[in-house]
């Protein structure tokens, strides 16, 4: 029990127009899908990133992508808005100032949200956060399609 986060990488493809890439989708899943008819298309969901707890980082997805509200449903995170939170994390890091880390990244408490101090945790957090998202921006930035074929996507649950 407690705050759980997920980032999720998304993508949908046609069951017309890129069968053979559905046929090798479906195939990972060794038959343990309902049955599909011709056409069925698929979607693929990765978890490319999880907190626990890490209510500084859920409180910053709730105001800037959620648009203030904490409601446990999926939202799109668009790829700028998350290369200014590692931009964030990264600063933060640098100075490790409590107060501006209150000003620029504040904690939020909750139901289980975890601790709400400017301490070890919540520096690591942030840590735990440019480590995960910084290969995300990478692999995104290496091929400009990405772009367009997979959609992020937040969501928390406690």
């Amino acid at each position: 029990m407690g705050l759980d986060m997920y980032l999720t990488a998304e993508k949908y493809i046609s069951g017309y127009s890129e069968q053979t890439k559905r046929d090798i989708a479906l195939e990972g899943l060794e038959g343990d899908h309902p049955p599909t008819t011709e056409g069925t298309s698929v979607t693929i969901q990765l978890d490319v990133a999880y907190w626990r707890k890490a209510n500084q980082i859920h409180q910053w997805f709730v105001e800037r992508v959620q648009g203030g509200e904490d409601d446990c449903r999926t939202y799109h995170v668009p790829l700028e808005d998350l290369r200014e939170l590692v931009t964030t994390c990264e600063g933060l890091l640098v100075k490790r100032d409590p107060e501006l880390a209150e000003e620029e990244l504040p904690t939020a408490s909750g139901f289980f949200f975890g601790n709400t101090e400017y301490e070890d945790d919540y520096w690591a957090d942030l840590e735990d956060t440019v480590a995960q998202l910084r290969p995300v921006l990478e692999w995104f930035d290496a091929d400009e399609k990405r772009r367009f074929n997979w959609d992020l996507q937040y969501r928390a649950s406690w």
